[in-house]
């Protein structure tokens, strides 16, 4: 995949790549710390619960669990990890 871009007078194009795949790089490293935050609020939530958030979600879609905050705290985890894990795998691909 190409990315259109113009290369300002005075930068080899070499150097203009060698900063998008450092801030590829960079952007991984974060998104990885960020994906490992929310597995760990999920991992936090499977012991007090004794359930996984499989399970979690399966219930909590369905409408069984009712409507603490904590239910949806879980969700936001769930949610968390989804997300970074996509972008994580997209970033990873692109290296």
């Amino acid at each position: 995949m190409s990315y259109p871009h113009n290369v300002p007078e005075g930068y080899a194009e070499e150097e203009i790549t060698a900063v998008i795949a450092e801030s590829i790089a960079s952007h991984l490293e974060f998104a990885q710390r960020r994906l490992s935050a929310y597995q760990l609020h999920c991992s936090d939530f499977e012991q007090r619960h004794g359930m996984s958030t499989e399970e979690f979600l399966e219930r909590f879609e369905a409408g069984t669990l009712g409507d603490q905050q904590e239910w949806f705290d879980w969700y936001a985890a769930a949610q968390g990890t989804k997300i970074w894990s996509r972008k994580r795998d997209i970033l990873a691909r692109l290296r």
